[in-house]
């Protein structure tokens, strides 16, 4: 494991730990380099199409003087951690621009009978239309793809994770009763009663 592996694992470890709690997980350094991520993470929150370059640019320039600079090859390590952390944001990118071209079609739709524009109305609706697939039938679930899950019982403890067959699995019963009869007649008290 190299140390950047080791250093992202000890912060994601304490990412939601009071700074307080994390220094005494982590060193100065790795202190320092949570607080750089944490900054990475909320602006690509803020912008989730944030470029690469930017977040270099933003880490190299001391990021707006709430950290240290770093070095650029120190900059794309940082964000190499940052989406590991936060995942590719840019997958969502699709869902976003279909979020966008839908309000700016609603405002459009609005905008066209606000001024009583009957094409204009119509050109937005069509285009509400095109991306929201609701001139289409919504695509049903195929249940014949759904296969149930195959089970075959068996007595073999070795199918089972973490689970070690006990050698001499009678001896190690009759053990443990007679020392579990142990114990409770060490336990048991004679008892005199009167009628």
């Amino acid at each position: 494991m190299s140390d950047q592996e080791k250093t992202y694992d000890k912060i994601e470890a304490c990412l939601f730990k009071g700074k307080d709690e994390a220094s005494l997980m982590l060193t100065p350094r790795e202190l320092e380099v949570k607080n750089r991520m944490m900054l990475c993470v909320t602006k690509k929150m803020d912008n989730p199409l944030v470029e690469d370059a930017e977040l270099v640019n933003y880490l190299t320039s001391g990021c707006g003087g709430q950290a240290a600079k770093v070095s650029r090859s120190q900059a794309y390590r940082d964000i190499s951690m940052v989406n590991r952390l936060v995942g590719n944001v840019q997958l969502a990118a699709k869902n976003w621009y279909r979020y966008l071209v839908v309000e700016g079609a609603k405002k459009a739709f609005a905008i066209a009978i606000e001024k009583e524009d009957a094409k204009g109305a119509a050109a937005a609706l069509d285009k509400l239309g095109k991306y929201t697939r609701s001139d289409k039938e919504d695509d049903r679930f195929d249940f014949e793809k759904m296969i149930p899950p195959s089970f075959e019982p068996s007595d073999d403890v070795t199918l089972l994770e973490g689970i070690k067959p006990i050698d001499n699995l009678e001896e190690r019963r009759k053990e443990l009763r007679r020392l579990a009869k142990g114990l409770a007649l060490e336990d048991a008290e004679d008892v005199s009663y009167e009628e």
